[in-house]
C-alpha cells in the first residue's frame, strides 16, 4: 500500500486540534480541517476492507463538497457556520446537485450541493464514530464486526434506505478483528492499552466538535433539511 494511502492517527488528531483551536478563536469551524479530516479518517476503513470502505465512500465525496464550499466562499466567511448562514440567505441550503432546478426554478447553480446539507450527514457519521469506539473501549469482547453494525444502526440506518442499509449488512460481516484494528489504528507490535489510550484520544477530540455542530444545527432548525 502507498504511503499516502496509510491511516496516520497522530495526523488526524493534529486536523482535529487545529479544528478546534480555530472554533476558540473564531466560533466556528474550517472547512480545509474537517473535509481533510474525513478524507484522512477513511484511510482507516481502507485498510481494514474494500468493502467498509465502499460502505464510507460517500464520506470521501462530502469531504471534497466542504472544501469545495470553502474556498468557493472563502473571501467572504472563513467558517462552515458562515457559509451556512450565506446559503441561507440564498436560499441555497438544501441544494444536492439533484433538486437545483427545482427549487431554484431556473437552471442556476445546476450541479451546486449546500454546505449545509453535506454537514448534517457528516454529523451523523460523527455520532456513528463516537458510538462505534466508545463501543470497543468499553466491550472489549465484542466482535468489531457487531461493533460496527450496532452504531450504524442507531446513527445511520434510520436515514438510509433498504437498499443502502442491506448493503452496509455486507460490509459489516466482512470487517477484521480489533487486533487487525489496533493494529491499523496505532501501527504493528503496540500492545491493546497503547491503542485504547489512542481510542480515547481521538474521541475526545472529536466530541467537543460534534456536540458545537449538534449545537448550532439545533439552534438553527437545521436537522431536517432534506
Amino acid at each position: 500500500m502507498d504511503q499516502n494511502d496509510r491511516y496516520d492517527n497522530e495526523r488526524i488528531i493534529k486536523l482535529l486540534t487545529e479544528a478546534n483551536q480555530f472554533f476558540e478563536q473564531n466560533r466556528d469551524y474550517p472547512p480545509h480541517q474537517i473535509g481533510e479530516f474525513l478524507v484522512e479518517f477513511c484511510k482507516l476503513f481502507k485498510q481494514l476492507g474494500k468493502l467498509l470502505y465502499f460502505a464510507f465512500s460517500d464520506v470521501i465525496e462530502k469531504a471534497q463538497i466542504i472544501k469545495d464550499r470553502g474556498n468557493e466562499y472563502n473571501e467572504q466567511t472563513k467558517g462552515i457556520f458562515g457559509i451556512i448562514q450565506i446559503e441561507k440567505q440564498k436560499g441555497l441550503m438544501e441544494l444536492n446537485g439533484d433538486n437545483n432546478k427545482e427549487i431554484l426554478k431556473n437552471k442556476t447553480l445546476p450541479n451546486y450541493q449546500s454546505m449545509a446539507r453535506t454537514m448534517l450527514r457528516i454529523i451523523r457519521f460523527f455520532n456513528y464514530l463516537k458510538i462505534m469506539f466508545i463501543d470497543v473501549d468499553t466491550n472489549r469482547n465484542k466482535k468489531f464486526s457487531d461493533i460496527c453494525s450496532d452504531a450504524y444502526n442507531e446513527a445511520l440506518a434510520p436515514y438510509h434506505t433498504f437498499m443502502v442499509r442491506n448493503a452496509a449488512k455486507a460490509a459489516w460481516l466482512a470487517a477484521p478483528n480489533r487486533t487487525k484494528v489496533f493494529e491499523t489504528f496505532v501501527g504493528p507490535n503496540q500492545t491493546d492499552e497503547v491503542a485504547y489510550t489512542a481510542i480515547k484520544k481521538f474521541v475526545n477530540a472529536l466530541e467537543p466538535i460534534r456536540l458545537n455542530f449538534w449545537d448550532y444545527y439545533n439552534t438553527n432548525k437545521l436537522t431536517n433539511l432534506p
